[in-house]
């Protein structure tokens, strides 16, 4: 499979280049459509509309130009009022709510019209195309009942593609889950990290019968390199990353063979990154907040608006010939767990810590700060004797062990005999505030 000719041909038929499109090409695209999304977004939306702080003439020049515009924030959907909406409600085909965090129940509304899903599915199709050959059989670990939900968007561009998508029980319990993926025996597999890596892991320790798949896809949170080897070692399985959110409308940046940083969906977002405190545009290969304004949108434009994730842009050539912007991925802003003398520890290298451990199917990690602090690891293992070597494996790591003494932190290993977790959901440290 020649990925980054495939996804490369795809972007340059859709910005109306009959051949492989170069930098230039995609560039004046992408500011083409920026103008047209502002003016656009300006007369339709109330939210922009009444808007304060444009630049008068607020035509581009140049991309860069795009920085001098106000920022869009996640409370700013949640808010809805006024409402960023630009077209009437009849014209949504899907209304999705997101819980967010630190807002008191308060929900993001996105709208997403016919012209939003096919985009969708049109880059769900040639994206997968990258990593899967057509009449391959695909199992997919999303949600897909619903119709237009991320599950299902995806098997549709599958099928388009040629492939078989089948769509996993997730809703249900691992091993049957794991049951399925034995009889379906997929040349490729499309999940969040903590589904995978559950199967994976729960196969390894099961005596059953082994799996071999070619290829992973793997969204919706931060992939860890004990995830990526697990996933080769049990599967034999190479891991293709991807970055998207509902607000991006699901896709947003894949991996390539080179894995080197992951390819941006050009064709419908333009990416900056601003400093988290400022908002200060930052120059390419500088981390930052990551900053997403929609090109083609219209029943929901979003215009730099700030997604809570960390990461920079590559401007230079991908190894693999493509000439596509890149995104380096650096997780949650915010994420960082802050404890005391024990300084900053980015919740991710508790995560790769842990899950590096052989025999750990899943795991939940709290904080309990203040007085008495103690980090408690809730464990899903087969075996007894993994909790002592999760245990062992924190207090000599040598980020984890020396941030745990430092802060004086008391740390709990224990397996878990309640509930199983959820299979499909993101890994968080949930921290508690004790008393000082």
């Amino acid at each position: 499979m020649n990925g980054s000719g495939t996804l490369d041909a795809w972007v340059g038929r859709t910005i109306g280049v009959a051949r492989l499109p170069t930098r230039d090409d995609i560039d004046a695209y992408q500011l083409r459509c920026l103008n047209e999304t502002i003016a656009y977004a300006r007369s339709q939306s109330p939210f922009y509309r009444l808007r304060t702080g444009w630049p008068e003439p607020c035509e581009l020049v140049d991309l860069r130009d795009l920085a001098r515009l106000p920022l869009t924030t996640a409370d700013d959907l949640v808010r809805g009022d006024p409402s960023l909406i630009a077209l009437p409600m009849r014209d949504a085909v899907r209304l999705v709510t997101i819980p967010t965090s630190g807002t008191l129940g308060r929900q993001k509304r996105l709208f997403f019209t016919e012209a939003d899903i096919e985009a969708t599915v049109a880059y769900f199709e040639h994206g997968m195309a990258t990593i899967v050959r057509p009449g391959s059989s695909v199992a997919v670990a999303f949600p897909a009942q619903r119709p237009d939900s991320v599950g299902d968007l995806l098997m549709r561009g599958l099928t388009r593609l040629g492939a078989f998508p089948v769509a996993l029980p997730v809703a249900g319990s691992l091993d049957r889950m794991v049951d399925a993926l034995r009889e379906l025996r997929p040349a490729a597999i499309a999940g969040m990290p903590v589904t995978l890596g559950a199967a994976a892991r729960r196969m390894e320790a099961d005596g059953g019968p082994p799996l071999r798949i070619e290829t992973a896809l793997v969204s919706a949170d931060s992939v860890s390199p004990s995830f990526k080897a697990a996933l080769a070692v049990v599967w034999g399985a190479e891991a293709f990353e991807h970055w998207g959110m509902t607000e991006t409308g699901y896709g947003g940046a894949l991996a390539c063979e080179a894995h080197d940083g992951l390819h941006v969906r050009e064709t419908d977002l333009y990416l900056e990154v601003v400093d988290g405190s400022s908002g200060r545009a930052l120059p390419a290969g500088q981390e930052g907040e990551i900053v997403v304004t929609t090109l083609r949108r219209r029943g929901l434009p979003l215009i730099r608006y700030r997604t809570g994730d960390r990461g920079c842009v590559i401007d230079d050539r991908c190894r693999c010939g493509s000439v596509l912007r890149r995104l380096r991925l650096g997780g949650r802003i915010g994420e960082p767990i802050v404890a005391g003398g024990g300084g900053r520890l980015p919740a991710a290298i508790i995560d790769d810590a842990i899950f590096a451990v052989d025999g750990v199917i899943d795991f939940s990690v709290e904080l309990r700060t203040g007085r008495g602090a103690r980090l408690a690891v809730g464990v899903m293992a087969a075996a007894p004797r993994t909790i002592v070597d999760v245990r062992a494996a924190l207090l000599r790591h040598p980020i984890v062990g020396p941030w745990l003494q430092a802060a004086g932190i008391d740390l709990a290993v224990e397996r878990v005999s309640g509930p199983p977790f959820s299979l499909c959901r993101k890994r968080r440290v949930t921290v508690v505030c004790g008393e000082d």
